[in-house]
């Protein structure tokens, strides 16, 4: 099963393509995250809820 050397540039090319998106998701995700942790006012830093920390126990 022999692959080309130009299917090979071809499936490296596609392969940076596909991580360069992968990159641009996790940055938009990273973002989010820092745009939530920068609000901490707005949400309760410690569940008031027992039976929701118990979820972890």
């Amino acid at each position: 099963m022999d692959k080309s050397t130009q299917e090979l540039v071809e499936e490296i090319r596609q392969l940076r393509n596909e991580l360069k998106h992968m990159q641009e998701i996790v940055n938009s995700l990273v973002n989010i995250v820092m745009d939530i942790d920068g609000g901490e006012d707005e949400y309760d830093a410690i569940p008031n809820n027992q039976r929701f920390l118990d979820m972890y126990n």
